[in-house]
């Protein structure tokens, strides 16, 4: 195996712990507004996350929800109150309650400041591709200060494109310099990350944190799995010594 020249990030879920900051702030809207719709928060912390998962189960049919993210909260909560037989007028509120929990909470893993410090300091070019809107996704980077790490980034809205598709993989070798072959890409989605380098020729890497399971029929194979970024610097180090030895 080649070292790469550049490594290419997913934002959510690979540097950002997007799950615990949903997890917490859904579970704080649930709990504060479940009295006045007359019923349990447990059991509607619960609706929303099967709907939630039915919703999104479909990545390519509901492509166009994820630079929405607002109007896609709205609609999961709307049929999570209305399978309940309770009041949807309020969906809109809740959902924006829920965003902007889900943003004050989002912060970096423990290990991907330092992480990206290390690789940035050893020369490598680093480039950013992820989904979504704008709005979010720049006050994420600018909240923790993450656009100087990185010689690109690729934002679906902003681009006009999202993972998996090839324009976005391509624009970001293009923005660090490196051809497919010199490149490695992180990230925790099977579908958008690993399918979409694979599909341009990309080394993926799938990191699942230790709480994702690999499916049975993926929408793609990894070259490689971590659970952590310890994996990732082993794994480079180890690719550095093939080539010199």
């Amino acid at each position: 195996m080649t070292a790469p020249k550049a490594i290419l990030f997913d934002l959510d879920d690979t540097l950002l712990d997007m799950v615990s900051a949903m997890q917490g702030s859904w579970q704080e809207v649930c709990a504060e507004v479940a009295p006045r719709l007359g019923c349990e928060a447990a059991a509607l912390r619960e609706t929303i996350r099967r709907e939630s998962a039915i919703f999104w189960a479909d990545e390519e049919a509901v492509a166009e929800y994820r630079v929405r993210p607002l109007d896609s909260r709205t609609h999961v909560v709307r049929l999570s109150l209305l399978s309940m037989g309770l009041d949807d007028s309020g969906a809109e509120d809740i959902a924006r309650r829920s965003l902007r929990g889900y943003l004050d909470r989002l912060a970096p893993f423990d290990d991907s400041m330092e992480t990206l410090e290390s690789l940035r300091a050893q020369g490598y070019r680093l480039g950013m591709v992820t989904n979504g809107s704008s709005d979010t996704q720049r006050e994420k980077i600018a909240r923790w200060n993450l656009e100087p790490y990185f010689d690109e980034i690729v934002i679906e809205s902003e681009f006009g494109r999202g993972k998996p598709d090839p324009g976005v993989f391509r624009q970001a070798l293009a923005g660090t310099g490196a051809g497919p072959d010199e490149a490695w890409m992180v990230g925790d989605n099977l579908y958008a990350d690993i399918g979409g380098a694979r599909g341009v020729g990309v080394h993926s890497v799938w990191i699942h944190r230790e709480r994702l399971e690999f499916p049975d029929d993926p929408p793609a194979h990894p070259h490689r799995r971590i659970g952590h970024f310890d994996e990732l610097h082993a794994a480079l180090d180890a690719a550095r010594a093939g080539e010199s030895g």
